[in-house]
């Protein structure tokens, strides 16, 4: 072929397919189509328009190529151009046939309506692909099944921050701590010790009781200092029934101390005086008789300081206190028998029965309205044992 402004005329040479090797040809059929090489024949094929040949210019110096592409490619992939449909062109001329026709088509685009509808994507260097959805009517994104090469760095990076997530908190709590303890080591330190120690309404407490508290307590700070501690040791002493320890800043501290109150007393057997409260408590053990309280006549069991005496003593001492004003002046003693039966002797000498010690109010009711109208020396016996008073005159 010659080229347009070449004067000179270089002879051509033609090239046939029907030149090339057996085995070429077979390679080239498995590449653009699944017919075999047999099936390539010679024959005239018709010629190619002229319209549809596209010469592309190059240097002047060079020879011009000539690529002829059929306007309608035949999807036949059973025969392909024999190099005697080539007779008519210049040997630099090369045809190409459609090279797709003969690639399998997959599976997933077969229902389409053409291959040039589809885009297959592979996201190998995941990066991020943006697809215009105006430019085309679908998009296949073909999944590879290949291991995310950032999962592990990923991974990595999550526990990195869990991990400092709990080292963060670890921190945290470490200072809450320290601060705590820094706070409780200033609170109990001699800054706030206590230096002064006041005992309020103790007159029968042991001043060896007195004492050890005081010196429990003494140097310890007012924030710290443990008070419960001080309150059971003085709880122990028999003629205490309640205690109430308060401090105070910069170092002060109070006791408060409710004391029990003798009711009546009675001799054991050791001939050993029992002091009893209103409860049943022994409040103390003595070698003389007191003058002061009202006695129970008889033998008691011989116990010690800060026992419980039985019932019988309990209600004993509570009917002492139920006595009315007009009526306790006139008490000499009480009496307990062995069956346990309680009686109130007067300053007259006269007996009250009150029989077993329970019910007492309403028997005491009746014995005050008895006296109220008769004079007391004029009875020798009253028996409200029965919960009815029966009388006995002199």
């Amino acid at each position: 072929m010659n080229l347009p402004g070449d004067d000179s005329k270089k002879p051509t040479e033609e090239v046939s397919v029907t030149e090339v090797s057996d085995s070429v040809l077979a390679e080239l059929s498995d590449i653009f189509g699944t017919g075999k090489p047999d099936a390539i024949q010679a024959e005239t094929p018709t010629p190619v328009d002229d319209a549809t040949t596209r010469a592309l210019p190059t240097d002047d110096a060079t020879p011009t190529e000539m690529v002829v592409i059929p306007d309608e490619i035949s999807h036949d992939s059973s025969e392909i151009q024999s190099g005697e449909a080539l007779n008519g062109f210049d040997s630099g001329e090369i045809i190409f046939a459609d090279s797709s026709v003969g690639i399998p088509v997959d599976p997933l685009l077969r229902p389409l309506s053409g291959v040039a509808d589809v885009i297959n994507i592979f996201d190998d260097n995941d990066g991020a692909v943006v697809i215009d959805a105006d430019l085309m009517d679908r998009v296949v994104i073909v999944d590879d099944d290949r291991p995310d090469p950032t999962f592990e760095e990923r991974r990595r990076r999550r526990e990195r921050r869990e991990r400092l997530k709990r080292v963060k908190w670890l921190k945290l709590a470490g200072v809450v701590m320290g601060f705590f303890v820094l706070v409780m080591a200033v609170l109990s330190s001699s800054l706030f010790a206590i230096r002064h120690v006041d005992f309020e309404g103790t007159v029968y407490t042991s001043t060896k009781t007195i004492t050890a508290v005081k010196k429990s307590l003494k140097g310890a700070s007012v924030f710290t200092v443990d008070t419960a501690k001080a309150r059971s040791r003085i709880l122990q002493d028999p003629w205490v029934a309640d205690v109430r320890i308060t401090t105070s800043f910069p170092g002060h501290a109070l006791v408060e101390v409710s004391e029990r109150v003798p009711v009546v007393w009675y001799v054991g057997d050791d001939e050993k005086v029992r002091m009893v409260d209103a409860r049943g408590h022994v409040i103390d053990v003595l070698t003389g008789w007191p003058t002061k309280y009202l006695q129970v006549q008889g033998v008691g069991p011989s116990l010690d300081a800060g026992a419980i005496a039985d019932d019988a003593y309990r209600a004993a001492a509570q009917l002492v206190l139920a006595l009315p004003d007009e009526i306790r002046p006139k008490v000499k003693s009480l009496d307990l028998s062995a069956g346990g039966e309680l009686s109130m002797i007067l300053k007259g000498n006269t007996v009250v029965r009150f029989g077993p010690p329970t019910d007492l109010q309403n028997k005491l009711v009746a014995v005050v309205v008895l006296l109220r109208r008769q004079d007391p020396a004029t009875l020798a016996v009253v028996d409200v044992s029965t919960g009815e008073p029966t009388v006995q005159t002199r």
